[in-house]
């Protein structure tokens, strides 16, 4: 049991620091193409810190551990729309943060919000049905996110403004090799974490479920915490929304990666006894992302304690949504 925390852990921390490297290699990328810090956040950068989440949910699905795979995607959007509560908080008074950003961040929102009721759809109702060894769901899936990120990109453009770039002006050149390196990093540790995180479950009174939507989930997102403290350093504020959201909906598209990986049918129906497990994972990442959108919407300046009003009901939502999970997902 020991051998299998040390590999999770040192494979947790190769996650970190590459994903770290990675992100801000990816903004420079992004920064040489001219294209507006939302799209570089919702596309790019959503992208980039998105690939942790993308490498071990499919490496969940493939080495027979669905509730892992599936847990580490619904979970990790849990733990990407918590880090709103963190921004804010380190904001020290100058939000509350989702009061400084652009209305069209509740499209992406919305589009969170409907992927996550289709995985819902397909986990609580059609289970079994699939075509070609897939979920139909999960089909439904990659073309919905595809439609998102086409109206996404028409939107962010016309608000796309002028403000002048800050940070890192890596060259193009160096930019790709270093995204390159960071990202072979990323997917040989991603492989060596699920596989450890399903010994771990495996050993203990921990389900699959809880592994994948809290301890794997929280790692694989710290490339989206780091990157949105990052931004948060030079006011990119819609960049930081961009990337959160953004990897919300590609944390989605992963399922459907992790249903061509599953060899048992469709990944939905692997589920089996943890699938209210899951339920219960994605109707909360529902209620949080929709907390997100009102606050967005309300533009409120009401704080409580030492964030806004929006942030703090995002964080109570969290927590209880932790324990609930974690009451689900341990055997006493």
């Amino acid at each position: 049991m020991l051998v299998q925390w040390s590999i999770f852990i040192s494979c947790s921390l190769a996650v970190v620091v590459a994903g770290i490297r990675l992100a801000r290699y990816g903004d420079a990328i992004g920064k040489a193409s001219g294209i507006g810090q939302g799209w570089i956040g919702l596309l790019l950068l959503a992208t980039i810190t998105s690939i942790p989440e993308l490498t071990t949910t499919i490496t969940g699905a493939a080495i027979d551990v669905p509730n892992i795979a599936v847990g580490n995607a619904l979970g990790s959007n849990l733990f990407n729309l918590a880090i709103v509560v963190v921004i804010d908080i380190m904001l020290l008074g100058n939000g509350p943060f989702l009061r400084k950003l652009k209305p069209y961040h509740i499209i992406s929102g919305g589009s969170v919000v409907l992927l996550s009721i289709l995985v819902i759809f397909g986990i609580a109702l059609f289970p079994d049905a699939q075509f070609f060894g897939i979920s139909p769901i999960s089909a439904m899936i990659l073309l919905l996110y595809l439609f998102f990120a086409f109206v996404l990109f028409r939107v962010e453009r016309k608000e796309e403004s002028s403000e002048e770039q800050g940070g890192d002006t890596l060259a193009l050149r160096q930019a790709v090799i270093g995204f390159a390196g960071a990202a072979a990093v990323i997917v040989a540790a991603g492989i060596f974490l699920t596989h450890a995180s399903k010994d771990i479950a495996s050993n203990s009174a921990l389900s699959g479920s809880l592994v994948g939507a809290l301890f794997v989930a929280v790692v694989t997102s710290l490339p989206e915490l780091a990157t949105s403290i990052g931004a948060l350093r030079i006011k990119k504020y819609d960049m930081i929304m961009g990337n959160l959201f953004g990897s919300n909906m590609f944390n989605i598209l992963t399922i459907f990666f992790a249903d061509l990986a599953f060899h048992r049918g469709s990944i939905f129906a692997g589920l089996a006894g943890q699938a209210t497990d899951q339920l219960l994972i994605g109707l909360f990442g529902v209620v949080m992302a929709v907390i997100a959108m009102i606050g967005i919407a309300y533009r409120s300046g009401r704080r409580l304690l030492v964030m806004g009003i929006d942030s703090f009901f995002l964080l109570m939502t969290y927590v209880i949504g932790v324990f609930f999970i974690a009451s689900y997902g341990i055997d006493f």
